[in-house]
């Protein structure tokens, strides 16, 4: 699956259509960030996403996947199609931990002002956590920052846990904005706690900006998983 031929094939589909990026993003009720991240090849759509793409513009999912030029097929074949990119996902989440017998658990938030995705694996060996798009859906943003730490905590009997952190915020950056810093941050964890019901994981990231005027401005993002280490 080649991000890039998926991202020139949305970016077809949007100028086809005399859509703007933000024209795009409200219909699929996504971001313009996400858009113009998909069409730069710096990201792929979520399944759900890529039904819809299929179902507003009448074009299949082996077009958007592979850049074909057919029209929608018939609904067997559609759902065929839907089924082998199931599968390409979860060949390609083994390959990322390097690990047989896992079990996946989506990473989500339903933080008002950030849109997160990522995914939880877990093995009787090794569990592991992939944070790869935060995104700050404030559509309004000015203010910039010259330091930055984002750091991801779990928290377990009245514990809390530093399990990874990206960035300093000592040390001075080029001003930027929230949006920017963000479009280069993730997490990759090779270490991570599975609880007997994983709707009792507490997982949340905190991201610390500091401006010009040396204020720390904190944000907490608590984070959500679906699914089951078992």
């Amino acid at each position: 699956m080649n991000q890039e031929q998926i991202g020139k094939t949305i970016l077809e589909i949007r100028k086809k259509n005399n859509m703007t990026q933000k024209d795009l993003a409200d219909k699929l009720n996504v971001t313009a960030q996400a858009v113009s991240k998909w069409e730069n090849g710096r990201g792929i759509p979520d399944i759900e996403i890529l039904q819809k793409l299929s179902k507003e513009f009448n074009i299949n999912l082996d077009t958007l996947l592979n850049g074909n030029n057919q029209k929608k097929s018939h609904k067997k074949f559609y759902i065929i199609i839907i089924i082998l990119l199931i599968i390409i996902l979860s060949m390609l989440l083994f390959l990322l931990f390097h690990q047989k017998d896992f079990n996946f658990s989506d990473i989500t938030s339903n933080n008002k002002d950030f849109s997160v995705s990522g995914v939880a694996a877990y093995s009787k060996d090794k569990n592991s956590i992939y944070i790869s798009d935060i995104e700050y859906k404030v559509e309004k943003e000015d203010k910039k920052y010259i330091g930055v730490e984002c750091i991801l905590y779990e928290s377990h009997d009245n514990v809390e846990e530093k399990v990874s952190q990206c960035g300093n915020i000592d040390k001075e950056l080029s001003p930027k904005t929230l949006k920017e810093i963000l479009d280069n941050t993730e997490f990759k964890v090779e270490s991570f706690t599975c609880p007997t019901n994983i709707n009792e994981t507490n997982l949340y990231i905190s991201i610390n900006l500091k401006d010009k005027s040396e204020s720390i401005t904190t944000y907490k993002i608590p984070l959500q998983l679906t699914g089951s280490c078992n």
